[in-house]
C-alpha cells in the first residue's frame, strides 16, 4: 500500500483521450456531469490547493504515529471490502485459500484476510522501508509462518517481462537495480490483492514521474495475473473511472471475469479512487493472455522506451480508438461506475475545503441518493451467481437486467479505528 503517490492527474486530465471520454460521460450521465463540474471548480479554488498540500505533507511525514494511523485506516477499508464479499473465492476449504498481496506493507489487508480465513496463507511483495516503503505493522515470517513477505521493488522484476537473454543497456540509470528473480513463480493464488501506488518518497536513479505509475500498475497486473488460479478473485485499487486507461483496463477485465466496482467509505469518499473487484477470473483464456502480453509491453516501453532507452510514456490513442471503445463499452462503464460517482459527489458536496459558492453552483447531492436504483448500478455485495462459471458476456446477453437485482443490499457500514478527523487527514494525498 502507499499513501504518498506521484500525481500528474491534472496533466492527464487534459490529454486528448481523457477529454474525449469525459465528454461522452458528461453527455450520458447527469451525476458524472455534476461531479466533473464540482471537481473542476473545487480544484481551482485556493482552498483546494491548501487542503491537498496539507494532506501531502501529512502523508510524507512517515513517523510511527502516522504509520499506525495509516494502518488503522486501511484496516477499515479492508473490513469494508470484506463486508461486500471482495475476499470471497471459489475455494471450497478456507484452509486451502492462498492469497497474494502486492505492495503489502503495512499489512492491513493481509490482517483482514487472515481474520476471515485464519488457516489461509499469504504471500506478498512490498517495497523495503529503507527505500521509501511503509513499515510492516503485522507479524510475518518466523513470527507468523502464514505470511511470507519478499522485500523488493516489484517494478524492477525484469524477469517477469523479458527473457533472461535480454541485455540491460549499460547506459540505463537502473542497470544495477533490476532483479532477475521471479518470486512465487510456481504458485497459484485464489485471491490476488493489488494496492500499490507510486511513492513520491521512493528514490531510484531511473525513476520518471510520467512513467512510474504506469510501470507499477502494469507490473502488478502481470505479476498477479500470471499467478492467478482460474476462477479466482482479483482486487485492485484504481483511479478515475473517467480516465481512458482505466476504462480500457475495466473493459479488458470484463472480457475474462465478472467485474464490479466498490468505493469504501473510509479514506476514499472524496477521492477519485475505487476498487475493481473481479470474480471468476480466467487468466488462461485467450483474452487474458492477450492482455498480459500487452501489459508487459507497457512496462517495457515505460522502462526501456524513448530515444534515450530509459523509458517513455505510451502514445496517445487515436480519437477513432477512443470512439470505438466508448461505442462498445461506454454504456457498461456508466452502469458500473454510477454508484462510485454518486458517492464522491455526495462527499464533495459536504466537504469543508470546497467553497460554498462553488457548491451553490450544483444541485444538492441529496437528489442523487436514490438515483442508482434506476441506473442499473452494480451491487454492493456480490450475488452467488457472480462466483459461478458463466462468462460475463453470456450473463449479460441472457439477463441484461440481472446486474441491478441485488444492487441495494449494501450492509450497514461499521466504524473501526481512529477518529473521523484523523482519517480525513490521511485520506487526501490523491487529488
Amino acid at each position: 500500500m502507499a499513501s504518498t503517490i506521484i500525481s500528474h492527474s491534472r496533466i492527464m486530465d487534459f490529454s486528448p483521450q481523457n477529454i474525449q471520454v469525459r465528454a461522452y460521460l458528461k453527455a450520458n450521465d447527469v451525476v458524472f456531469r455534476r461531479l466533473d463540474e464540482l471537481r473542476e471548480h473545487g480544484w481551482q479554488a485556493p482552498s483546494g490547493d491548501q487542503y491537498f498540500k496539507k494532506q501531502r505533507e501529512i502523508a510524507d511525514n512517515k513517523d510511527d504515529h502516522i504509520e499506525h494511523v495509516f494502518h488503522r485506516l486501511h484496516l477499515n477499508i479492508g473490513r469494508e471490502l470484506r463486508e461486500v464479499g471482495a475476499f470471497e473465492t471459489n475455494t471450497s476449504s478456507p484452509s486451502d485459500i492462498k492469497t497474494l498481496q502486492l505492495c503489502l506493507a503495512p499489512g492491513a489487508y493481509t490482517q483482514v484476510v487472515l481474520e476471515q480465513y485464519p488457516e489461509a496463507s499469504v504471500c506478498g511483495i512490498t517495497l523495503p522501508f529503507e527505500a521509501g516503503g511503509h513499515k510492516m505493522m503485522i507479524p510475518y515470517g518466523s513470527q507468523d509462518p502464514r505470511v511470507d513477505v519478499k522485500f523488493m521493488d516489484i517494478t524492477m522484476l525484469i524477469g517477469e517481462f523479458l527473457a533472461d537473454s535480454f541485455t540491460i543497456p549499460q547506459i540505463h540509470p537502473d542497470t544495477q537495480n533490476f532483479i532477475r528473480k521471479s518470486p512465487f513463480s510456481n504458485a497459484e493464488f485464489d485471491l490476488v490483492l493489488c494496492d500499490g501506488q507510486a511513492l513520491r518518497i521512493h528514490e531510484r536513479a531511473g525513476k520518471k514521474e510520467d512513467t512510474e505509475a504506469l510501470r507499477l500498475l502494469n507490473a502488478q497486473l502481470v505479476f498477479g495475473m500470471t499467478r492467478m488460479k482460474p476462477g479466482g478473485t482479483f482486487v485492485m485499487l484504481l483511479h478515475k473511472v473517467d480516465a481512458y486507461d482505466t476504462a480500457i483496463l475495466l473493459k479488458k477485465f470484463c472480457s475474462f471475469a465478472n467485474v464490479t466496482l466498490f468505493k469504501p467509505s473510509a479514506g476514499h469518499r472524496q477521492r477519485s479512487t475505487f476498487y475493481m473487484i473481479a470474480k471468476n477470473v480466467q487468466p488462461k483464456s485467450i483474452e487474458a493472455r492477450g492482455c498480459i502480453a500487452g501489459w508487459k509491453q507497457v512496462w517495457i516501453q515505460g522502462t526501456f522506451g524513448g530515444d534515450d532507452g530509459t523509458g517513455a510514456a505510451p502514445r496517445y490513442p487515436d480519437p477513432a480508438e477512443v470512439d470505438s471503445m466508448l461505442s462498445e463499452f461506454g454504456p457498461k462503464l456508466i452502469e458500473m461506475a454510477h454508484e462510485v460517482w454518486t458517492i464522491q459527489l455526495e462527499a464533495l458536496g459536504h466537504s469543508k475545503w470546497i467553497p460554498q459558492n462553488v457548491k451553490a453552483l450544483q444541485s444538492s447531492s441529496e437528489e442523487f441518493k436514490g438515483s442508482s436504483k434506476d441506473s442499473g448500478s452494480p451491487a454492493r455485495r456480490f450475488p452467488n451467481s457472480v462466483l459461478g462459471q458463466q462468462s460475463p458476456l453470456a450473463a449479460a446477453q441472457s439477463s441484461p437486467s440481472s446486474a441491478s437485482q441485488d444492487e441495494n443490499q449494501s450492509p450497514d457500514k461499521k466504524s473501526h479505528g481512529p477518529s473521523k478527523d484523523k482519517l480525513k487527514q490521511m485520506a487526501g494525498s490523491w487529488r
